[in-house]
Formats: C-alpha cells, sequence, structure tokens
C-alpha cells in the first residue's frame, strides 16, 4: 500500500502579516482630472495612498492631456461640484482638504464657502499658471481665491509666476520672493509657501507666516520633466499633515509636512520615470520618502 502523502501548504496557510494603517488619515483633493495620471486629481491621490492616506477626490474639470500639453478642458457645473463636496464631508470627514485646479470663479467661491465650516487643514494650490506661462481664467480668478479662498485657508502653496499674478508685478530675486510672501499673508492664510525656482542652481522654496520667514533650498535637476510636481507637492505636505500629531503646535506640524513634501518631490524629481513624448512626470511612487531638516 502506498503511503499518503500530507498535503503541501498553500501560501494562503501562511501567518498573517502584521500591517499598521493610521485609519483616521485621509484627505480629500478638490481639483481636475489628467488622463495621464501624471497631475491633477490622479497625483494627488497616488501621493495619499502612497503615504498611508485614505484619498477622496471631488472632480471639478475633466481635461484631454498628456505629457505635451492640454488639448481640451471641461469644466463642471457648480452645483455638480458643491454637491460631491457636500455627499463627501457629510459622510466621511478628512483630517485635511487640498485644492488644486477649480476652473471658474464661481466654484473657487463655492469651495470656499463650504470650507468656511470645515475644521480640518486646507491646503490651496492656486493653479493659475500653466506651464507654458499662460494665465489660466483671467484677472477674475485671481480675485477670487483672493477674496474668497484664500482667507479659509491654513497653506497656500503658489509658485514664482502665480505670485506674480496674484500681486500684479514681477519678482527679481529671493528678497522680493519673501516680501512677497508676507504680502500674501495680507489675504488671510495661516502660511504661505511660494515655489519660488531655480536660483544660482538651486531650487528655491519660502515659507511664510506671521511670526517668521524660512527658506528651502534642493538642487536642481535639469531636465524636460516635472509634469505634476506642483500637484505632488500640494497633496504631499496635506498628507503629512494627517499623519502629524494635532497635539503639537501648528507651527509645528506645517513646517514638518513641507520638510517633508520637499523633500519627497525632489526624489521624485530625480528619479523621473522616461514616461511620454514630452514634460515627463514625477516618480508618484517615492512620494513616501521625505525627509526633515532642510529649512533654514
Amino acid at each position: 500500500m502506498k503511503k499518503k502523502r500530507s498535503p503541501k501548504k498553500s501560501s494562503h496557510d501562511a501567518s498573517p502579516v502584521s500591517v499598521q494603517i493610521a485609519r483616521q488619515a485621509i484627505a480629500l483633493t478638490i481639483a481636475g482630472s489628467d488622463p495621464s495620471g501624471g497631475a491633477g486629481l490622479q497625483a494627488d491621490l497616488k501621493a495619499f495612498q502612497q503615504n498611508g492616506v485614505y484619498g477622496m477626490s471631488v472632480v471639478t474639470l475633466l481635461t484631454v492631456q498628456n505629457t505635451m500639453g492640454v488639448k481640451r478642458v471641461e469644466t463642471m457645473p457648480v452645483d455638480l461640484v458643491e454637491q460631491q463636496l457636500e455627499a463627501v464631508v457629510e459622510d466621511i470627514e478628512p483630517l485635511a482638504i487640498k485644492t488644486g485646479a477649480l476652473g471658474t470663479p464661481a466654484i473657487v467661491r463655492a469651495v470656499a464657502e463650504r470650507l468656511k465650516s470645515y475644521h480640518g487643514d486646507v491646503i490651496v494650490d492656486p493653479v493659475l499658471i500653466s506651464k507654458h506661462g499662460d494665465l489660466l481664467g483671467g484677472d477674475s480668478m485671481v480675485y477670487a481665491y483672493r477674496k474668497y479662498l484664500f482667507p479659509v485657508a491654513t497653506l497656500v502653496t503658489p509658485n514664482r509666476y502665480e505670485v506674480e499674478a496674484l500681486l500684479g508685478r514681477k519678482l527679481t530675486d529671493l528678497d522680493s520672493i519673501c516680501d512677497a510672501a508676507h504680502e500674501l499673508l495680507q489675504f488671510g492664510p495661516e502660511y504661505v509657501l511660494i515655489k519660488a525656482g531655480v536660483i544660482d542652481g538651486l531650487r528655491h522654496h519660502v515659507l511664510a507666516d506671521q511670526e517668521q520667514t524660512i527658506s528651502a533650498a534642493v538642487k536642481d535637476v535639469p531636465g524636460n520633466h516635472g509634469h505634476g510636481a506642483g500637484c505632488s507637492l500640494s497633496a504631499t505636505i496635506a498628507a503629512a499633515l494627517t499623519r502629524c500629531a494635532r497635539t503639537h503646535p501648528q507651527a509645528k506640524r506645517v513646517r514638518a509636512a513641507v520638510e517633508f513634501g520637499i523633500a519627497a518631490v525632489h526624489a521624485a524629481v530625480t528619479l523621473t520615470p522616461p514616461l511620454g513624448k514630452g514634460c515627463r512626470p514625477v516618480e508618484h511612487r517615492v512620494l513616501d520618502k521625505g525627509t526633515s531638516g532642510k529649512l533654514d
């Protein structure tokens, strides 16, 4: 008689893996869609997921775009944006909300009105200037951001050219950018982070509140890449804020989140994958690799 063999154990019989999940780390993006996945709400959701944050989204506009450019934009009706936002926050309240491309002044105002009663962190990335330097939405969008959305923001994250549009003047050097950060604070946000761009071979960032101004510089990475870098930075900061203990002082939480975001996006730009024929997207899969200690 043949001896019966014991059945082999399948991989499903292995001991369960221990997983730690920050179940209250929840973030919402209110932004436009990029079907190529490099920017917009797709980039935001990747940043949230990579950092262990449960991500949600409200769609403000649809684009037809890829790494070579934007071919078409269709903005959502204001009431549809409002209904999406209300449906989310009445059921699953996020610890942080970030805004990206909002499309029209009416949407900016509607979002700002709803966020007046929200008690978490609000990160506003005022998408006003395209990568080609074009003003998106005109002066009416600039006014809407300054009048309605900035006053409810914890942190605003404009780039240098968006600051010029918001203030109506050119920024010539790092000192003028620091001055501009304090001027933007007069519109109501608690903190301002200006993505100052490349100065003397380094990519600078300026973080300001009513008490102080601090700066960060990382080595520039030359090349035709960076699609989605701004979205990824604000989303990574939002994700980091959901993971920071709220028992810490607000200034400490914001500074730590900004430090983390700058380092993570720098890593993502350095490791840009060879995707697309135009401005290549950042490597979203390393957006959890932020470090601290870069702000002076």
